[in-house]
């Protein structure tokens, strides 16, 4: 029903609104004072016409206006529209902007009212926008949740209604937003449906209160059938000793929750406490295991913990063990950021599993420094860190961020005594001369630990050639020694099985295995090439093969035939592949 009165009762809000904070200034001595007021008008909503008004006066005056029209012109509840004109601040500013630039008077208050109705008369707005921005969502929420095809809200035939249905449950309007966001179908039910899902959850035993903030976490309940997840929950806590209100108490009203989700980590904790009790109590001590993310966190890091080999027994003693303040997402990314470290640095799969297994609570409380800071601080290759952190795993809680990190102590002396004896001893059996400065040189020439150069000595002899013929080349050509022992192994097949030449072309020309692989069958295709046209020598050496330049073997060899240099690119593409 209309208020008969309505036209005093409007006129009595608006002389109370304005009756602390008069419309015109009190002087002050202040010169600046003025300024100040004018700015805080300018700054947002105002122009010249609003006068001396402050920003808050200016927005009072708009909200009375705009209740008078949703109300009064466009007939909405007396609720709906009070809310719109007081909890839309973006779309009153937005709208005095637009009337700011209209050729209007507005002298006073009244003024200021009859103005904005007009222009409202004019200028109909979208009404979903005030609506969905007084339910505590931002422009930047709901530009997208706004129907396309209806401007008034009354064009939606349940939307208001079942709007009521959520207040008259207890819900508030601050909280509908996120109801709206997450389940916007809820409000297009037709009559008597919304109502009648909320009941079977009253059915359940749910009670008011439970429902009214279960309703706001979870709004996907209200969608489709009975939610199945939500009943099994609260069976299960019901079960082990946890009522409605410790549930209550454990929802937050700014999450959303996946009760399916949930229930999975609810039997995953049953199947791995076999005592209830111990179950209850771990629990009750930390809820977040299964509300923090509905439980998600807890199913990744029992998957993370498991996948390293630990037992039931050490997954259950790290749950119960957990740090109360420790948040369970950051726990796991924590870990998966150390084991992402420990892959990096080239850890065996056995050793970084051990080391999880044993110190899993300390390293996700903490998050490592990035591998390449540590790589550059700690001045040691993959190698030593690996080394040092299976000595003593805890030497990486040294290394976390916001501590300065030190560099590691120098290599011990017995692994840089041994491995240059080893190196030294190589040498010897080359045929050098010990202390002479032949050695000196040739100590700084060979590169690698003695035991690998003594291994890749064995692979040239593993292939017919004697010790002798080794030691020659490796004299003629140390660097063939740098090599490790499978590149070797395929530059020397390549040569001897593939071509076909002797293994003594070798031993007179050893240079040759410094040459890349890849080099190598680039030649020697394109000579063979060559030989089949009848455009090159077959009685050519291997040096006067690899060893000239590329710019000097396409002008000897390749332009000796016409398509010499597409077949030298289609090689090329060929080896690249």
């Amino acid at each position: 029903m209309r208020n008969p009165r309505f036209k005093s009762l409007l006129l009595n809000w608006v002389s109370q609104a304005f009756a602390e904070t008069p419309l015109k200034p009190q002087l002050s001595r202040n010169p600046r004072f003025f300024a100040t007021q004018r700015a805080l008008v300018d700054a947002e909503v105002s122009g010249e016409k609003w006068g001396l008004r402050t920003r808050n006066e200016i927005r009072k005056v708009a909200q009375v206006a705009m209740f008078d029209y949703f109300y009064q012109t466009r007939g909405l509840q007396f609720l709906v529209a009070e809310s719109m004109s007081k909890n839309a601040p973006v779309f009153n500013d937005n709208l005095l902007k637009k009337l700011n630039g209209c050729d209007v008077d507005v002298d006073d208050d009244d003024d200021i009212v009859k103005a904005i109705t007009r222009f409202l008369w004019f200028h109909p707005v979208n009404e979903f926008e005030p609506f969905l921005e007084s339910l505590g969502l931002k422009p930047s929420e709901f530009s997208h949740l706004i129907p396309c095809d209806k401007m008034f809200l009354n064009e939606d035939a349940f939307l208001l209604e079942n709007y009521h249905v959520f207040w008259n449950y207890g819900i508030g309007r601050e909280k509908m937003g996120k109801i709206f966001k997450e389940a916007r179908e809820v409000f297009g039910y037709e009559t008597g449906v919304l109502a009648s899902k909320i009941k079977s959850y009253e059915d359940l035993g749910f009670s008011k209160l439970f429902l009214s903030k279960l309703i706001v976490c979870s709004p996907s309940i209200l969608i489709g059938d009975m939610n199945v997840g939500l009943a099994k929950v609260m069976e299960m806590l019901k079960a082990i000793g946890f009522g409605v209100d410790w549930v209550t108490e454990n929802l937050s009203e700014e999450v959303s929750y996946d009760w399916s989700s949930m229930h999975r980590c609810l039997s995953f904790l049953r199947d791995l406490y076999v005592d209830e009790n111990e179950l209850c109590e771990l629990i009750r001590k930390m809820p977040r295991l299964i509300f923090e993310d509905s439980g998600e966190w807890t199913l990744i890091l029992a998957g993370f913990e498991a996948k390293l080999g630990s037992s039931r027994s050490e997954l259950s003693s790290l749950f119960q063990k957990f740090p109360q303040c420790q948040s369970l997402g950051k726990f796991v990314l924590n870990l998966r950021h150390c084991f992402l470290f420990l892959k990096d640095i080239e850890m065996d799969d056995d050793e970084i599993g051990k080391i999880f297994r044993l110190h899993s609570l300390w390293i996700g409380v903490s998050r490592l420094k990035q591998t390449s800071t540590l790589l550059i601080n700690l001045k040691g290759g993959k190698g030593r860190l690996c080394q040092v952190i299976q000595e003593n795993p805890e030497e990486m809680k040294k290394w976390i961020m916001g501590l300065r990190v030190q560099p590691l102590p120098a290599t011990g002396y017995k692994v840089n005594t041994k491995s240059k004896t080893m190196k030294t001893q190589f040498l010897l059996d080359l045929g050098y001369k010990e202390n002479s400065e032949e050695m000196e040189r040739a100590l700084k020439n060979f590169r690698g630990k003695g035991s690998e150069l003594r291994e890749r000595f064995n692979v040239l002899v593993s292939f017919g050639l004697t010790e002798k013929d080794v030691k020659d080349m490796v004299k003629a050509c140390p660097s063939i020694l740098t090599q490790a022992c499978d590149i070797l192994e395929s530059k020397v097949n390549y040569l001897v099985k593939e071509l076909g030449y002797p293994l003594s072309t070798l031993v007179t020309f050893p240079t040759c295995l410094k040459y890349t692989l890849q080099r190598m069958k680039l030649r020697f295709s394109m000579f063979s090439w060559l030989q089949d046209r009848g455009k090159a020598d077959p009685k050519l050496q291997v040096s006067t093969i690899l060893v000239c330049s590329d710019k000097f073997f396409a002008t000897r060899f390749v332009n000796r035939h016409p398509d010499g240099p597409k077949h030298l690119e289609d090689l090329k593409k060929l080896l690249v592949c």
